[in-house]
Protein backbone atom coordinates (compact mmCIF):
# COMPACT_ATOMS: atom_id res chain seq x y z
CA UNK A 1 0.00 0.00 0.00
CA UNK A 2 0.86 3.33 -0.75
CA UNK A 3 -0.28 7.14 0.30
CA UNK A 4 0.02 9.96 -2.59
CA UNK A 5 -0.87 13.38 -2.30
CA UNK A 6 -1.62 16.01 -4.72
CA UNK A 7 -2.58 19.69 -5.38
CA UNK A 8 -5.63 19.46 -7.44
CA UNK A 9 -6.62 23.01 -9.42
CA UNK A 10 -9.95 23.82 -10.80
CA UNK A 11 -12.22 22.46 -7.86
CA UNK A 12 -14.81 25.33 -7.23
CA UNK A 13 -16.83 23.94 -4.83
CA UNK A 14 -17.28 20.48 -2.44
CA UNK A 15 -19.10 18.85 -4.85
CA UNK A 16 -15.80 18.99 -7.15
CA UNK A 17 -14.20 17.52 -4.41
CA UNK A 18 -16.75 14.33 -4.41
CA UNK A 19 -16.49 14.02 -8.23
CA UNK A 20 -13.05 13.58 -8.50
CA UNK A 21 -13.83 11.03 -5.19
CA UNK A 22 -16.21 8.83 -6.95
CA UNK A 23 -13.81 8.71 -10.10
CA UNK A 24 -11.06 7.71 -8.40
CA UNK A 25 -12.68 4.94 -6.39
CA UNK A 26 -13.77 3.46 -9.63
CA UNK A 27 -9.73 3.09 -10.55
CA UNK A 28 -8.37 -0.27 -9.92
CA UNK A 29 -6.27 -0.32 -7.57
CA UNK A 30 -7.45 3.14 -5.24
CA UNK A 31 -8.40 1.54 -1.86
CA UNK A 32 -9.29 5.36 -0.42
CA UNK A 33 -9.47 8.76 -1.68
CA UNK A 34 -9.98 11.88 -0.06
CA UNK A 35 -10.31 15.40 -1.46
CA UNK A 36 -10.35 18.53 0.05
CA UNK A 37 -12.01 21.59 -1.94
CA UNK A 38 -11.11 24.13 0.15
CA UNK A 39 -7.22 23.15 0.28
CA UNK A 40 -7.05 22.06 -3.06
CA UNK A 41 -5.86 18.66 -2.44
CA UNK A 42 -6.37 14.71 -2.71
CA UNK A 43 -5.11 12.17 -0.66
CA UNK A 44 -5.20 8.82 -2.38
CA UNK A 45 -4.49 5.49 -1.01
CA UNK A 46 -3.86 2.68 -3.42
CA UNK A 47 -1.94 -0.88 -4.28
CA UNK A 48 1.24 0.28 -5.31
CA UNK A 49 1.20 -2.77 -7.18
CA UNK A 50 -2.00 -2.06 -9.32
CA UNK A 51 -1.65 1.92 -9.55
CA UNK A 52 0.71 4.74 -9.88
CA UNK A 53 0.52 8.52 -9.38
CA UNK A 54 0.76 8.54 -13.42
CA UNK A 55 -2.93 6.63 -13.31
CA UNK A 56 -3.98 8.82 -10.40
CA UNK A 57 -3.14 12.01 -12.50
CA UNK A 58 -4.87 11.10 -15.80
CA UNK A 59 -7.93 9.98 -13.72
CA UNK A 60 -8.25 13.54 -12.30
CA UNK A 61 -7.83 14.83 -15.74
CA UNK A 62 -10.47 12.74 -17.31
CA UNK A 63 -12.92 14.47 -14.61
CA UNK A 64 -11.56 17.98 -15.93
CA UNK A 65 -9.29 18.55 -13.16
CA UNK A 66 -5.55 19.27 -13.12
CA UNK A 67 -3.27 17.43 -10.64
CA UNK A 68 0.15 17.36 -9.48
CA UNK A 69 1.71 15.17 -7.01
CA UNK A 70 3.19 16.54 -3.89
CA UNK A 71 6.78 14.74 -3.00
CA UNK A 72 6.52 12.77 -0.17
CA UNK A 73 8.80 13.91 3.04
Amino acid sequence: MATYTFTVEGMHCGSCGMLIDETLEDLDGVVRSTTTFRANRATVEVDAARCEPSDVIAAIGTAGYTARQIPSA
